[in-house]
């Protein structure tokens, strides 16, 4: 599977140096169903842009990667990624038919923002407790857009194709399979735990895994 392209870089842990994200007020606004922000109610409109603000500042993003190559993809779905790494799933090895180096990553964005949203609950502080969770989402995802963007930059400078990110929980990838990925990171000190179903702590995490495809096997 390591065919094509130049040299593999597969490496060690790396922890990523991630940006605060920008949180977008008319997004929060757009993902709670308000189809034009403009239109919304001046209340509603200062309460998201409030709770975008503070997502801003209580976010704590941080994130790991680890490389290493794709041994084996099985027609039974049986994924291996460097010589310990074993999962199992057809949409998964689907996924990384014919790539020549995988990349899983773990990212958050911290406790800070869900402990507040919390609190903002207790205080029976529903609007903003929803509000500021929506604006957690976007954090999130411009997370994992970043780190997207360098991945398939690097991998386009280096001959290959970035596949969409997969997940454990995604399609016919069983959740329990977090452990799994979890351990392909050794004693590193994540700060994102696992529940015993395999719920990630902090809630606003997300994990995956992306594969570098030779540009000649598209």
């Amino acid at each position: 599977m390591q065919e094509g392209g130049d040299a593999l870089r597969v490496t060690h842990v790396e922890e990523l140096g991630l940006p605060r994200p920008r949180v977008d007020a008319d997004l929060v606004l757009r993902l709670q169903k308000y189809r034009n922000p403009d239109r919304v109610s001046p209340v509603v409109r200062e309460a998201a842009r409030r709770m975008a603000s503070l997502a801003e500042v209580l976010v704590e993003p941080r994130g790991w990667m680890r490389r290493t190559p794709v041994r084996t993809v099985g027609a039974d779905g049986a994924v291996w990624l460097g010589g310990e790494i074993r999962f199992r799933s057809l949409a998964l090895a689907r996924s990384l038919r014919g790539a020549a180096e995988a990349a899983l990553v773990i990212l958050t964005i911290g406790p800070a923002l869900e402990l507040r949203a919390d609190d903002l609950v207790r205080q029976e502080q529903f609007a903003e407790a929803l509000l500021l969770d929506t604006a957690a989402r976007v954090a999130v995802d411009a997370l994992v857009k970043d780190v997207r963007r360098r991945l398939r930059d690097d991998a386009w400078g280096r001959g290959y194709r970035l596949t969409p990110r997969m997940a454990p929980g995604f399609v016919d990838w069983t959740l329990d399979e977090q452990r799994t990925l979890f351990a392909a990171f050794g004693a590193t000190p994540l700060t994102v735990q696992l529940t015993e179903n395999c719920i990630m702590l902090p809630r606003k995490s997300v994990s995956g895994v992306y594969g570098l495809t030779p540009w000649a096997l598209k």
